[in-house]
């Protein structure tokens, strides 16, 4: 009898003991190291991609950040490594650049000549990232991390560091992806529904417009592929030396891609299961405004009109004019009271509007979604675009460059709001702008359509989260590997197909034409020498 109880108590000890090491044997996406490479200085791109990472931290990862933007506040279990040498693009861009109208070509929106200047800035800063002392230290640590979580924009230089460090990648894009990024994740582009990055055109396009888009498409991806890579490569043989496989074929081992879309703004895409879409992830819970913006709130007569044009614009290098126009559209609008971004550093002229505010910095998110906020002035700059979409608030926009005219194209599309061209801006069109998006049923739909950006079966956030670690826990996602990123253009596009069933139809069809000629020229021979042997006779 006690040897019974005895050999029971030493079972019930066994599978306590074993309960107690199972739990504390971590989960294989539990305490990961993660490395962040983020060469590009544009702070609207990493305040999408931030959220991310606070998020992994707080899930117990740990991160080391390589970017341009440490954190304000210490956060547990995330180290920032900063890089230095290139200026941050922050109120870099000069609107009297823009004092022309839209380019054309042939009467067609021409923004080819946008793809060199994100080389430019592509080659500038890789060059900056792979030659700090930041770079050789990484390669020499012992530390080996689980994943690497870098960008896909301009460049790819940064996916060489990956390389060498072999671990699997994710990437990030602010933006809906370029198009050199479609082969590199094996996800189809389908030309009449998917417009160009520089283009304001939507997924409704004419014969024209779809023509246009082709060779945008096409001739900036074969500029990339002919300047872009080749130069990079040389960068990172310089770097590192020779050995490396080409980045074009290193980007191909990219195992997931996060985006900044979402099929309520920017329209259905048939997107490979490697490319998921996360879009507003930085769209936080809402905060209450601080008491003075509060106030204005609450003082406005019909409500509030948010003016920005982003963190690379400079505002105060709005053309003279144009200052004029706007000034003179607020004025009309007495009701209202206009919050725009502008440096104290530059105060306005004395014709400033009196319903006119001005603040060095405005937490746009936050104020976006207070209910006194009837409409946001914007360039379409995607981070506000999605927070005003998300907030339900129509917009009037102005693109400037680069997939700002792709984001207009979309909203005007989708009836969240109107565009005025840049060489447009005048009184006129603003005040007319307004007035549409103000009236009534413009701003209910707006609001209605808002909840299919808004509700989901999981916040964007969460599903980026979900992707990052099962790629983490699979090592890579293998099962999402895509062979098409491995196919040749030809066998991608079944030109091989095309040509065997042309020759199936078309050989058959050769044949009876010369069996046809052969039989013609027989019947004409005979009927000749019938005609011979008649006449001698």
């Amino acid at each position: 009898m006690a040897s019974k109880r005895n050999s029971a108590k030493w079972r019930r000890t066994t599978m306590a003991f074993l309960v107690v090491v199972v739990g504390l044997l971590p989960a294989p996406s539990e305490a990961a190291e993660i490395l962040g490479l983020f060469a590009h200085p544009g702070k609207s791109h990493f305040e999408f991609f931030r959220p991310i990472f606070r998020e992994l931290a707080a899930r117990g990862h740990n991160i080391s950040m390589y970017s341009y933007f440490p954190l304000e506040q210490p956060l547990a279990n995330y180290t920032d490594y900063v890089f230095k040498g290139s200026p941050l693009l922050t109120d870099v861009i000069d609107l009297m650049k823009f004092k022309t109208t839209e380019r054309k070509l042939l009467g067609l929106p021409y923004k080819i000549p946008t793809y060199f200047m994100l080389h430019s800035w592509g080659m500038r800063f890789c060059q900056s990232a792979l030659n700090s002392p930041l770079i050789a230290d990484l390669l020499s640590s012992p530390l080996r991390y689980d994943l690497i979580i870098l960008e896909h924009f301009a460049n790819d230089c940064m996916t060489a560091v990956a390389h060498l460090l072999n671990a699997p990648v994710v990437a990030l894009s602010t933006c809906a992806i370029m198009p050199w990024h479609y082969q590199r994740m094996g996800t189809p582009h389908i030309n009449p529904i998917m417009p160009m990055n520089f283009l304001t055109y939507s997924d409704e396009m004419g014969l024209i417009d779809r023509l246009n888009n082709f060779i945008h498409f096409h001739t900036v991806n074969t500029l990339y592929e002919w300047i872009t890579q080749p130069a990079t490569d040389a960068l990172i043989s310089q770097r590192f030396g020779f050995g490396l496989p080409s980045v074009n074929e290193i980007v191909k081992n990219t195992s997931l891609m996060l985006i900044n879309q979402h099929y309520a703004l920017t329209g259905t895409s048939p997107y490979a299961p490697n490319v998921v879409e996360v879009g507003g992830l930085q769209i936080g819970p809402q905060k209450p405004l601080p008491e003075h913006l509060e106030k204005l709130m609450e003082d406005s007569l019909s409500g509030v009109i948010y003016i920005s044009w982003g963190s690379m614009v400079d505002p105060t290098t709005l053309p003279i004019e144009k200052r004029r126009a706007l000034f003179k559209s607020i004025a009309h609008m007495k009701d209202y009271t206009f919050l725009i971004r502008w440096k104290s550093d530059k105060p306005l002229a004395q014709d400033k509007p009196s319903n006119l505010f001005t603040f060095d910095w405005l937490p746009q998110r936050d104020l976006l979604c207070h209910p006194r906020v009837k409409a946001f002035i914007s360039h379409a700059g995607l981070l506000g675009t999605t927070e005003a979409v998300h907030c339900g608030v129509p917009m009037l926009v102005t693109p400037f460059f680069g997939d700002q005219f792709l984001n207009a194209g979309a909203l005007a599309q989708r009836g969240f709001g109107v565009i005025v061209p840049f060489g447009d801006f005048d009184e006129q069109h603003i005040t007319s702008g307004l007035q549409k998006i103000l009236e009534k049923g413009f701003a209910d739909k707006v609001r209605r359509s808002a909840k299919a950006f808004r509700e989901r079966p999981q916040s964007p956030l969460e599903l980026a989260t979900w992707w990052i670690e099962h790629v983490i826990d699979t090592r890579g996602a293998p099962m999402l590997e895509n062979r098409a990123r491995h196919m040749n253009w030809f066998v991608y596009n079944s030109i091989d197909v095309y040509l065997c069933c042309l020759a199936i139809i078309g050989l058959p069809l050769f044949a009876i034409w010369q069996l046809v000629r052969l039989l013609r020229r027989t019947l004409g021979l005979m009927k000749a020498t019938k005609n011979k042997k008649v006449k001698v006779q």
